[in-house]
């Protein structure tokens, strides 16, 4: 009996390697596959949080503004140009393409129009459900 499983073994082992060896292949991607999707997933989440805190440096600026001049800002070179902010790329589209919204806040100054918020160019939807430059 001993003979015969051996010869069995003999006669089957280049299948069972190849059957081993494709198993092999198959972990390797599926752990492969996490992995990515792991840095995938932190990069996303470095990115958000630094696009939240560009966010709220910039409308800390637009405050500030508006408080020591009496007056919201034109536009987004004015208020750079005030020294109160500075160029700083979105990175969710990786350049300094920032949304301007105009209009009037009775919480800063009733009645002068201006930059009122900033916010992302991007529509991608973020980790939160909602696009990006809804933030």
């Amino acid at each position: 009996m001993h003979v015969e499983s051996h010869m069995w073994l003999r006669k089957h082992l280049k299948w069972i390697l190849i059957l081993a060896g494709c198993a092999l292949v198959l972990s390797i991607g599926w752990y492969s596959r996490l992995v990515i999707s792991g840095i995938r997933d932190n990069n996303r989440h470095i990115n958000e949080m630094a696009l939240q805190d560009r966010l709220d440096f910039f409308r800390r600026a637009l405050r500030q503004y508006a408080e020591s001049r009496k007056e919201l800002p034109q536009s987004l070179a004015e208020l750079r140009n005030s020294g109160l902010a500075h160029n700083l790329e979105d990175p969710i589209t990786g350049k300094d393409d920032w949304q301007v919204v105009i209009g009037e806040d009775p919480k800063l100054l009733k009645g002068k129009r201006g930059i009122i918020n900033i916010r992302s160019s991007s529509t991608a939807i973020s980790s939160r459900g909602t696009p990006y430059n809804t933030w």
